[in-house]
């Protein structure tokens, strides 16, 4: 009753809902988002108030770009700039939300769809620009930040010097004067055994601050020569801020490509500017690609023609590869290796864990784990490559939606867990998240939850997540702001964490307007790629793995005493002391059978609980280089006597779970003798199509 009563309010206040086919002339000053249910009355109040960030009055667009800002604060005195940069996500998602205002997915008071196009014309234009702007890009691809500076954008400063480029300034003996001053007034710190400074630009930085050590070279001639060398702007290409702008300028295409405004003019001219754009970073994308490990390379600082990476510690330098799959670039990455013909070995070479759960009811869930337990890397920004088709990837989803809902509860929390400003101070990190579901071992944040996953998650479940916003309504309501809601609350000091950026505020309207997999589909069929994202979706066939000619072989790795018993419906093993264990699983077929888009059903009797890790190996002699990251199924058998107990694994969709040979359960520990008596009565693999 309350929620009728609520949506009667709304629509005599003129927030109208329905079809997004209506009349614009008739929705001007209106709120309307046709994708969101008009019964969902709390995330109706969130995207209105959200939508408050993109009002003008705000000056959070700059001017002369047409780049959304990095975000709302700006104190110089705190370190805070967020309104002198932009970032390539938040570019993205930008015209992604001018594309959807002027396909009727988000009208607005702020932005009609007329001027929509002509915002988007401007940002679009800004792009093209950039990418042939030597300044800011190279090879078609843009560096991950960019400075909003007089009128034009640059690139952000270099996070490292190289000794030789004073030598070739100063001469030998001076710059190494210079360098030992910088050093001990914590300006750099050396590294790669002393030919390279990481800079810190903290407290007494700059041209100001000659004192101490550095005064010596305080004459303006040679601090001014410093300075050159150590804010030296560079173009630093990442793998993952260009994916994700990919992915957003194709579901822009996309939502161009509606009804609504499909044969507009300006939608048209803009279409044909936004596919050009997406084919020039097609030779940056190549340049990335490591065919020594099969895996694209994190980035690349094209200014010192180096790919990014760290110190070994021994005077070289390691280079960073994507060869994790499950990250919040997991789906654009999706998209662009169907869109570039990325070699497939790229997914095949990044590799994933799957963790369990356990709710607050006692049964285990199980999801794809995280590095960081984070609710953005699992879900992603907002969701678009089709999941809801593919089942494998959509029960994952429905699992970690499942998860941090749970996890909220249990801690009262007000939000997901996931990288965001934490509440203490102006710390932005991404040790945010759930330890249960990280990869990572180290301390995760639990007390800082935030609401900009909460649209995504709405994409995913829409009744559960209507709930959720209701029961902490009052809470959510408490940080709307006229320029929409802050980034959070943190619960340890039941302070709103005032912070808020572009990238989670116009994340969590495009999670909640809930266009994003039509907008894809749309771009997907023009270009003729949905045969090949059924392709990497394909599910395995069905396989019962105790069935006769796949053998079971139990072990330990001390020669403990295992007495296994195998019959044609279940395979058991018993032990009274036993440390490390396993059981190996080796199908017949010679390259190995596909777990891909499917269920992975295990049902089992045990004594006694037992924890292990289940690693599936390939097939020997494929043509693709050994993987960093296996994939690993992390499982937990409870106790069950007398009753059989079912685990259920979601296995996604994709090539990486091809070629399949071996599943190698690992259990016990090394220096804990314990009993094992564990009977395995099921063991499938269900695909779904």
């Amino acid at each position: 009753m309350k929620k009728k009563l609520f949506a009667t309010v709304l629509m005599a206040a003129g927030f109208a809902f329905g079809s997004s086919s209506r009349n614009p002339a008739e929705l001007k000053g209106d709120f309307h988002f046709p994708m969101v249910g008009p019964d969902h009355t709390h995330m109706q109040q969130l995207l209105m108030n959200s939508m408050g960030y993109i009002n003008p009055t705000h000056g959070l667009i700059d001017e002369q770009s047409g780049y959304p800002v990095e975000g709302w604060n700006h104190d110089p005195s705190k370190g805070l700039y967020l309104r002198s940069f932009t970032q390539l996500t938040s570019i993205g998602e930008w015209v992604e939300l001018l594309a959807n205002i002027a396909a009727g997915y988000a009208d607005n008071p702020y932005v009609t769809r007329d001027d929509a196009l002509v915002k988007l014309e401007q940002a679009v234009h800004s792009l093209v620009a950039d990418q042939q702007d030597p300044t800011v890009s190279a090879k078609g691809l843009l560096g991950n930040f960019l400075g909003l500076e007089g009128g034009r954008r640059l690139g952000p400063l270099g996070e490292e010097v190289e000794k030789v480029d004073f030598v070739d300034a100063f001469g030998d003996a001076k710059a190494e004067k210079i360098w030992q001053a910088l050093t001990e007034r914590g300006w750099i710190v050396p590294q790669r055994e002393d030919v390279e400074g990481k800079i810190k630009r903290v407290g007494e930085y700059g041209s100001e601050y000659f004192t101490g050590a550095l005064e010596p070279f305080a004459d303006d001639a040679t601090k001014y020569k410093i300075m050159e060398l150590l804010d030296e702007r560079v173009v630093k290409i990442i793998f993952g801020d260009n994916v994700n702008l990919t992915s957003s300028i194709a579901k822009t295409i996309g939502a161009l490509l509606h009804p609504n405004v499909k044969e507009d003019p300006k939608a048209v001219e803009l279409r044909e500017k936004m596919e050009a754009f997406i084919l020039a970073q097609e030779e940056g994308y190549n340049h990335l690609f490591d065919p020594e490990t099969d895996t694209f390379i994190f980035g690349w600082n094209a200014s010192t023609d180096q790919f990014v990476g760290w110190p070994d510690g021994k005077g070289g330098w390691v280079v960073g590869h994507q060869n994790y799959f499950i990250n919040e670039f997991r789906a654009p990455f999706m998209f662009c290796l169907l869109k570039y013909d990325f070699p497939v070995n790229s997914v095949k070479n990044s590799g994933f864990q799957i963790k369990p759960y356990r709710m607050k009811d006692g049964k285990d869930i199980y999801t794809l784990a995280t590095w960081h337990g984070s609710a953005f890397q699992s879900l992603g920004l907002t969701s678009f490559m089709q999941e809801s088709q593919f089942a494998g990837w959509q029960k994952n989803l429905e699992n970690t939606v499942d998860i941090e809902l749970d996890f909220a509860r249990r801690l009262g929390n007000p939000g997901f867990l996931t990288e965001s400003y934490s509440g203490k101070g102006v710390e932005y990190t991404g040790d945010v998240g759930i330890p249960d579901i990280a990869v990572a071992s180290h301390h995760r944040i639990t007390d800082a939850p935030s609401l900009y996953t909460l649209g995504v998650s709405y994409m995913i479940a829409p009744e559960k997540m209507e709930a959720f916003l209701a029961e902490h309504w009052e809470t959510f309501s408490g940080l709307f702001t006229d320029h929409g809601p802050w980034e959070g609350y943190n619960t340890s000091s039941n302070a709103v964490i005032e912070f808020q950026t572009s990238a989670h505020t116009l994340s969590l309207v495009l999670g909640g307007i809930g266009s994003g997999h039509e907008n894809m589909q749309r771009y997907l069929a023009a270009h003729d790629l949905e045969t090949k994202l059924a392709e990497f979706n394909k599910p395995g066939a069905e396989m019962n793995l105790l069935k006769e000619d796949v053998q079971w072989l139990s072990w330990t790795s001390a020669g403990d005493e295992l007495v296994p018993q195998r019959t044609t419906d279940r395979f058991q093993v018993r032990g009274e002391k036993v440390r490390t264990g396993g059981i190996t699983i080796v199908v017949l077929e010679e390259k190995g059978i596909s777990l891909s888009n499917g269920m992975l059903e295990i049902k089992y009797r045990a004594a006694d609980p037992i924890e292990g890790v289940i690693t599936l190996k390939r097939a020997p002699g494929l043509p693709i280089k050994p993987m960093v990251f296996e994939n690993e199924i992390y499982i937990r058998f409870d106790v069950a006597v007398g009753h059989e107990n079912t685990i259920e694994i979601p296995m996604p969709g994709t090539p990486g779970l091809v070629n399949i040979k071996e599943l190698i359960l690992v259990y016990g520990d090394d220096h804990v003798v314990a009993p094992v008596d564990l009977t395995i009565t099921g063991f499938e693999f269900i695909p779904v199509d």
